[in-house]
């Protein structure tokens, strides 16, 4: 099967995904940030209950909290970006893919079809999608695809 076949047919069910790991929205940055830690994962969902609020990442951590020089004690639902989008488990790898590269997203929640989070998949696993299933492609790419050699290697 091509890649392309491959990112259109297959789904996001068929990716690794990491359980979701929720705050509510009482909880502070600072309290966040010790989840993140903790974890070693790259972002937390915000959550009353099962409804999905918000998500606070890494990058969040970067631009919004270390960038701006945040107070850590107050709410996350004041650093977290708000409605993220989401996707839902039967739904295309290449619609997720397309959906993270025009978002700019590394991490996106995975919705059930009542809008409950169920998982988070992170750019890693898209990754690790491609080096299963096509490992030839993936390491067979020489480093810059646009360099050529100037002289011939070899003997």
């Amino acid at each position: 099967m091509n890649v392309f076949h491959g990112l259109t047919q297959d789904t996001v069910s068929e990716l690794e995904s990491h359980p979701v790991l929720k705050i509510e929205p009482s909880k502070t940055v600072r309290e966040a940030l010790e989840i993140l830690q903790e974890t070693g994962r790259g972002c937390v969902l915000v959550c009353e209950g099962d409804e999905l609020q918000g998500i606070f990442t890494e990058r969040d951590v970067l631009m919004r909290v270390y960038g701006e020089k945040q107070n850590l004690d107050q709410p996350v639902t004041n650093l977290m970006t708000s409605h993220p989008t989401t996707i839902r488990s039967d739904e295309s790898i290449a619609s997720v893919v397309k959906k993270m590269r025009n978002g700019g997203y590394r991490h996106i929640p995975v919705v059930d079809h009542g809008g409950r989070p169920v998982s988070i998949v992170s750019v890693k696993h898209i990754v690790q999608y491609f080096v299963d299933h096509y490992p030839e492609a993936v390491y067979n790419l020489p480093p810059d695809p646009d360099a050529m050699s100037s002289s011939r290697e070899g003997a």
